[in-house]
């Protein structure tokens, strides 16, 4: 039975808006008037004109899924199809078990979608917000092999994974990012309001002053009579950053700069590296034909730098190129990876060995992310305590100096 979206006034006027399951439009306009409400707009859920029928509707049209009620709901849908439950059966268990509106809508049309005969890859593709196209293409390579539960608990362990390190990256920079904002205050107040009242105090002295205690009195007053503006300008410069980011040129253009930048360059290589080794591996171990592992691969990349790499890859696959020998002509995969592939490659167990590289990629990354985490509070500390004392020591030379002209 399809869902419908609608949005209706109850007897109280009020508006309100939701999902329901009907034959028909007319059925399901008959269903709200039974319910006394008056329906203003009716449209089939995950239908592109519903989803324009009002500004109000839309916006509940296109927000997406969360990472905790993905994880949750791929974690839920492949225990109940690995039980032996049909598809269209446990999405509907889902959908009247969600927590939120939005997950209950999504399920619903996604029922519905499968109810007329659609594959879960299709039905998901109607909520592009909600399910990456990676994912999509995963679930479809599990419903051609005939393994879909195996390949939803697969992908339920990989966003489980990767929402715990996203979590613990964000845990180890609340600190430093807590500690560099009171540092910069701290500094800007030093300067600001504390280093002209003791300038003022060597004025009419006659000492000729050291160059840091000049240079220091200097940046002072600029940072008085321009801060603000400087303020200002800063602002300006990170909000045309943030618009300019938005074209695919200036991505591609920061991703390669990154790429080539040091310490930070290698450790981007080796997360998209172990992330291409986990995709290809759940998608080779799924069923899914080379080409079409590749293709999901590259979207699920989160630099496009390398998605065109990996691109670059599929075509020298699909001119017969093997796989191994593609991947050593970038510099984007690390030795490990091209040994572990070639090797799987000769044995016949390319899934296994891309499985094996990942594991041992993703332990590399989650290391060298933990170093860096530990050593950036006590950077923080030394770079804030050096500032500090040279701040200090500008003000405390000229005191010395007088003091020395004094005794003399």
């Amino acid at each position: 039975m399809p869902a419908f979206e609608y949005v209706a006034l109850d007897t109280g006027g009020k508006r309100s808006r939701g999902y329901l399951n009907a034959d028909s439009e007319i059925a399901a306009r008959r269903e709200l008037r039974r319910r006394n409400l008056a329906p203003l707009k009716v449209g089939r859920a995950g239908d592109k004109r519903a989803q324009s029928a009002g500004a109000n509707l839309a916006v509940f049209q296109t927000r997406g899924l969360s990472r905790r009620d993905l994880m949750i709901f791929t974690r839920q849908l492949a225990s109940l199809i690995e039980a032996g439950i049909p598809v269209e059966e446990a999405l509907g268990l889902l959908s009247r078990q969600a927590e939120t509106p939005v997950l209950r809508r999504v399920l619903s049309s996604a029922r519905s979608r499968v109810q007329e005969g659609g594959r879960l890859a299709e039905a998901l593709g109607d909520h592009p917000h909600s399910f990456p196209a990676v994912y999509r293409a995963m679930v479809s390579a599990g419903e051609s092999a005939g393994g879909l539960g195996r390949v939803l608990n697969r992908l339920a362990d990989y966003l489980e994974k990767a929402d715990v390190i996203r979590r613990k990256i964000q845990a180890a920079l609340i600190y430093p990012s807590a500690l560099a904002v009171v540092a910069v205050a701290v500094v800007s107040a030093l300067l600001v309001f504390i280093v002209p009242r003791i300038a003022e105090q060597f004025e009419g002295t006659g000492v000729s002053l050291p160059l840091p205690t000049r240079i220091l009195i200097g940046l002072s007053g600029f940072l008085q009579t321009y801060g603000l503006l400087l303020l200002a300008g800063v602002g300006v410069a990170v909000i045309l950053g943030i618009l300019l980011l938005r074209t695919e040129a200036a991505k591609s253009q920061r991703d390669r700069l990154l790429r080539k930048l040091p310490l930070i360059g290698s450790w981007i290589r080796d997360m998209e590296a172990a992330r291409f080794a986990r995709t290809m591996a759940i998608l080779v171990q799924s069923g899914a034909v080379l080409p079409d592992a590749l293709r999901a691969a590259g979207r699920a990349a989160g630099n496009r730098a390398f998605a065109e790499t990996v691109q670059s890859v599929l075509l020298d696959v699909e001119t017969g190129t093997g796989l191994s020998d593609a991947l050593r002509k970038s510099d984007w995969f690390p030795g490990l990876l091209v040994h572990m592939v070639a090797a799987g490659e000769r044995s016949g167990a390319l899934g296994d060995l891309f499985d094996r590289a990942a594991h041992q990629l993703e332990q590399d990354v989650d290391g060298r992310t933990s170093t860096a985490m530990n050593l950036l509070e006590p950077l923080i500390i030394i770079t804030m305590g050096a500032i500090v004392t040279g701040i200090i020591l500008s003000i405390l030379l000229p005191i010395l100096r007088l003091n020395t002209l004094a005794l003399g």
